[in-house]
């Protein structure tokens, strides 16, 4: 059984805070082997902000894998360069066991281009 105090969600690093938006990982959307939180990046964003695009902010996403038993922090690589960037999110989302990985849909445009160079 997941903890009520391990939350999953996206989130958004800008200006050098982080917006998230977190339910609890029991009450995740399953979604193959994983739990995940239906609210999109891109409501975030509309949700909090008046003008610009989503797709231009450094992002992430932390799921539940049900198999691993753990969480998965998904996230832009400007963001992981950050001190304590990682620390900070496991925080914010009640995490103690987790992995971190990177995904195509967590690339900013500054960002971009590094991920061809993998």
């Amino acid at each position: 059984m997941i903890s009520d105090k391990i939350y999953i969600g996206p989130f958004f690093y800008l200006n050098g805070e982080f917006l998230t938006h977190k339910i609890p990982a029991a009450q995740g959307q399953k979604r193959g082997s994983k739990l995940d939180n239906p609210y999109s990046h891109e409501k975030l964003f509309d949700d909090n902000y008046k003008c610009g695009d989503y797709i231009n902010i450094p992002r992430g996403r932390v799921v539940w894998d049900i198999e691993a038993d753990k969480a998965i922090i998904y996230i832009d690589i400007c963001i992981e360069k950050k001190d304590d960037a990682v620390e900070k999110i496991a925080g914010l989302f009640g995490l103690t066991n987790y992995s971190v990985e990177h995904d195509d849909h967590y690339v900013c445009p500054d960002c971009m281009g590094d991920i061809w160079k993998e």
